[in-house]
């Protein structure tokens, strides 16, 4: 596997980084369940790609709130 996982904060969620750089990839929380939120890094994705996603930006520093 080319990622590992670290945990900081309030300890609820598990993070994802490549081995190699560094570069976050995603995020789950620990204790998974039904509707729980989960994070994808789309940087890391083809530009076109991304393009055709619909995406929800949120407020995950305080309220967990989305902003659009």
């Amino acid at each position: 596997m080319n990622t590992e996982s670290y945990v900081w904060g309030d300890r609820s969620l598990i993070n994802f980084r490549c081995k190699t750089c560094g570069i976050a990839t995603h995020w789950e929380p620990i204790e998974p369940k039904p509707g729980a939120r989960h994070g994808v890094n789309l940087r890391n994705f083809e530009p076109a790609l991304v393009a055709s996603v619909t995406v929800r930006r949120f407020d995950g520093a305080a309220t967990w709130k989305f902003l659009d």
